[in-house]
């Protein structure tokens, strides 16, 4: 048997990453004769050839990861783009109760206060006393549209926001209407898919937008302080219309085409890999079950197992 080293390409053009890539074996001694015959009849290597060796450090370099598998759902979704929203009790518009000169202003854009503090006086026209404009919820000052000597109006003088208490507005067009309802699961990302948040629809709106003739599905979140996602943020949504559950479910990308065969890459020990054979029956968007061929508490590449297939290939071809 023999060891080969080789480089594992990891960008488009040619980032090359070493792997320390060996073809499994028995020892690193010259064969024997008959092992050389062997070898030659196409027996004795051809099992060791579909391995490979990754260190776990290049492993981890090159973002291989490898999962137990297991049970799962397998989920039908609905893809559907919106908008994130304030919650409506999460926005507040701040009026001055009584006309006057406004005589001092205390906070401005971006701010956080807390409920009940001040952020402007004002000069009642009236009484010719200075009262306090207060913050009825804890937030963000959002607007503020107030100077001092300004005279007060109908008009808000701020607007605050609480930023944890978003909403997702989602647009659904009049076919997928009757697929949507109240309590569906749903799975919020930004458009880039970073920022995944779960939540459920709370409703459906009864009219349709003017403009998009669609209709607005609401999904309440509730997000921290330092989560990426913000309002008039746009996004992209998966509506979880059925799920059945399958007793061994993988990633979709984790099943790959290996030589005319349908295969999972298996991790034998602590740095080996081999093509695992599976037979495939139900799949959803992103996962796929598996009928037969790999067992549950088994390890299998579930993320970037197209890396090992290239480098077994490219080890197949170089042992050839």
């Amino acid at each position: 048997m023999k060891t080969s080293s080789m480089k594992l390409a990891l960008a488009p053009l040619a980032l090359m990453l070493a792997l320390g890539v060996s073809s499994c074996g028995a020892g690193n001694g010259p064969a024997d004769p008959a092992s050389a015959e062997e070898g030659e009849e196409g027996h004795g290597e051809e099992e060791d050839a579909d391995r490979i060796t990754i260190s776990a450090a290049s492993a981890e370099a090159s973002q291989i990861v490898v999962s137990q598998a297991g049970p799962g759902a397998l989920q039908e979704t609905l893809s559907l783009t919106g908008r994130i929203m304030l919650q409506p009790a999460a926005r507040a518009e701040i009026h001055a109760p009584y006309p006057g000169p406004v005589r001092a202003v205390q906070r401005n854009i971006g701010d956080a206060v807390r409920r009940g503090e001040t952020l402007a006086r004002v000069e009642s026209s009236e009484s010719l006393q200075t009262y306090s404009i207060v913050t009825p919820i804890s937030g963000v000052v959002l607007e503020r549209q107030t100077n001092i000597g300004d005279v007060t109006s109908e008009a808000p003088l701020f607007v605050v926001g609480d930023l944890t208490r978003l909403q997702a507005e989602l647009n659904v067009v009049p076919r997928d209407v009757g697929r949507i309802s109240a309590g569906q699961a749903v799975i919020i990302t930004a458009l880039d898919g970073s920022a995944p948040t779960q939540a459920r629809i709370a409703s459906v709106l009864p009219t349709a937008d003017s403009h998009s003739q669609t209709l607005i599905a609401r999904a309440p979140i509730t997000v921290g302080a330092d989560s990426a996602l913000r309002p008039g943020m746009a996004i992209r949504a998966n509506v979880v219309l059925a799920s059945q559950d399958a007793a061994v479910v993988v990633p979709a990308d984790a099943v790959q085409n290996f030589e005319g065969r349908t295969v999972v890459f298996v991790r034998l020990g602590a740095d080996t890999y081999e093509p695992r054979d599976v037979t495939i029956g139900r799949s959803s968007r992103n996962s796929v079950e598996i009928t037969a061929g790999l067992a549950a508490g088994e390890s299998y590449v579930s993320h970037n197992a197209f890396l090992i297939k290239s480098q077994l290939g490219a080890s197949a071809a170089d042992h050839h």
